[in-house]
C-alpha cells in the first residue's frame, strides 16, 4: 500500500512540474523562457529555466497561473 501511495505521489509531482513550466512560460512569454529539466524528486519537484527576470515577487503571479 505504501509503494502505491508513493508512486501516485511521484506521478502527481511529475505532472505539477509540467504545470509549473507552463505557468512560467505563460507569465514571462514562451519566447523568453528556455526549459531545462523538471523531475519529480523524493520531497517535491523542481524545474530548471534559462531566463531573466524570475524574482520572488513574481511567485504569487506564477502560483495564480498554476491554479488557473
Amino acid at each position: 500500500m505504501e509503494n502505491e501511495k508513493q508512486e501516485k505521489l511521484m506521478i502527481a509531482r511529475h505532472g505539477l512540474s509540467h504545470v509549473l513550466a507552463k505557468a512560467v512560460r505563460n507569465v514571462f512569454g514562451k519566447e523568453n523562457v528556455k526549459l531545462g529539466i523538471g523531475p519529480a524528486i523524493d520531497n517535491g519537484f523542481y524545474y530548471d529555466f534559462d531566463m531573466v527576470g524570475l524574482e520572488p515577487e513574481k511567485f504569487t503571479e506564477i502560483e495564480a497561473e498554476m491554479k488557473r
